[in-house]
């Protein structure tokens, strides 16, 4: 008599399984990305930005040779949940000297110095296996995805550093935390590695609720509360705007603004009534699970989001949605994230 619970509950935790599979966030994929770029592939974290939008993986920076841009597109592509990539990598020929080699032991007591100074890194237990000819090796315990991506930028960016190479063991999914993406509006500080995925969420729904910002291929990519904006927008007025609205999310130590103008961007603005657009948005979001207790009105082609959603990331999406709708001319979001598990 206790087969039928027993396979009720296997199932359901199959489904369960299933779904998270089927709902990688975007910020996992960026992270993983990342962590092949720059430990296989020999980028420097500073070279190439990433973001991910829907599965679709959108890559900047220079690079030296057209060689080089196909072959980190290539590797892109290997990581899992990725479902394409938008190569915006431009071949730029290096010019400047080789910077100044310290010798390895030098380099070796430089990074184990950063590491161990760092308040993020303080749950995890990192350090320097090695250094051969400017080549770091970290090894050790992460506690989280975040804080291995932190430590190899943290090493990556010491004088001397060629490249970062790992052997840290630790999740290769996210925390809870890290899952939730909870955008930092100032009410909480997150004292975590996790921050800048905090950040890049509420860069991402600032500028996706900006009215003075109409474009949605932007991408956003945060590095130690660096914030670098890349992608395209139709004009240089909407790209001083987004900058603009960048600076203003939480967490932000700066913006570095790449977005490049093309005008041929510029979207002919579409007249629909409210009722086009209610009725656009409930067949956009009928059949998405994540978006089930999310409540939309509108007004004057004003969209109003309310409710509650699971994670960060899913009212990064619901914004995203709203505004790609023909007719909506800007989002108002007063979404709800559910609490963190204690």
């Amino acid at each position: 008599m206790f087969v039928v619970p027993f396979r009720g509950a296997l199932l359901a935790a199959l489904l369960t399984a299933a779904q998270a599979f089927a709902a990688t966030p975007d910020g996992l994929v960026t992270s993983k990305t990342k962590l092949r770029l720059w430990t296989k592939a020999g980028v420097k974290s500073g070279a190439v930005h990433v973001d991910t939008v829907e599965g679709v993986v959108t890559i900047s920076g220079t690079v030296p040779s057209a060689l080089e841009r196909v072959r980190l597109e290539k590797v892109v592509r290997t990581v899992g949940g990725v479902r394409d990539v938008t190569n915006r990598l431009q071949v730029v020929a290096s010019t400047e000297p080789g910077p100044f080699a310290p010798s390895d032991e030098a380099t070796h007591t430089a990074v184990e110095k950063v590491l161990s100074a760092d308040v993020p890194l303080k749950d995890s237990a990192l350090f320097v296996k090695s250094v051969d000819q400017g080549v770091v090796l970290l090894s050790g315990t992460a506690s989280t995805l975040s804080d291995h991506l932190r430590a190899i930028m943290l090493a990556d960016r010491v004088s001397g550093v060629k490249r970062v190479a790992s052997e840290v063991q630790g999740p290769e999914g996210f925390s809870p935390v890290e899952l939730a993406a909870v955008p930092n509006r100032g009410g909480r500080d997150i004292r975590s590695s996790a921050q800048d995925l905090s950040t890049s969420t509420s860069v991402k729904l600032r500028l996706l609720t900006a009215a003075e910002v109409p474009a949605t291929e932007i991408n956003v990519d945060t590095n130690d509360g660096i914030v670098t904006l890349f992608g395209i927008v139709p004009t240089a007025a909407v790209r001083l705007s987004a900058g603009h609205e960048a600076t203003k999310a939480t967490g932000v130590v700066r913006v570095d603004n790449l977005l490049e103008v093309v005008a041929s961007n510029q979207q002919d603005p579409v007249d629909a009534n409210d009722a086009d657009i209610a009725r656009a948005l409930a067949l956009a979001t009928k059949d998405k699970a994540e978006f089930k207790r999310v409540t939309t009105s509108v007004k004057n082609g004003v969209v109003q989001l309310t409710g509650w959603v699971g994670s960060g990331w899913d009212e990064v999406s619901m914004a995203r949605l709203a505004r790609r709708t023909a007719g909506v001319r800007s989002v108002e979001d007063q979404l709800r994230v559910d609490e963190l598990p204690n």
